[in-house]
Order: structure tokens, then sequence, then C-alpha cells
């Protein structure tokens, strides 16, 4: 999936919290942060799960966490 169909995944779908889609939606017509934010999912280093605070798959936020520390691939 490319960083802006995640995007929209994101931003349409109820799962996510209304604060987070506000957020995307400020993004929407800025194509590089869309592109930052989505292009590959945040990794697991040897300092542990560490990146930018924000919505999308390579920031830090409830839903990376959420997956990291159910042990699943993060999408």
């Amino acid at each position: 999936m490319d960083s802006l169909s995640k995007y929209k995944t994101w931003l349409e779908n109820e799962y996510f919290d209304s604060n987070t889609r506000a957020e995307l939606e400020g993004i929407k017509d800025n194509p590089s942060e869309i592109e930052e934010r989505f292009y590959k999912d945040l990794e697991f280093g040897t300092g542990g799960l560490r990146g930018i605070i924000g919505a999308g798959t390579n920031r830090m936020n409830l839903y990376t966490v959420r997956k990291a520390s159910q042990g699943m691939p993060i999408q």
C-alpha cells in the first residue's frame, strides 16, 4: 500500500479518533508531509519504539504503540 492510500485509510476510517483524523485533515494539501508520515512503518529499534509524535504509520501514536505492544506489524 502506498503512502497516499495509507493516509486515506487513516483519514476515513472511524477506528481512528476524531483528533487523529482532524490532524490528518490539516495536512491534506501537503503531499510531502503525507509521504513523510506514511512512507514506512515506525521501526522498533535497540532503543525501543521511538519517533516523532503525531498521526501516521511513521509516527509515535496510540495506534502504532498498540500494534507494537501486540506484536503485530504496523500498517
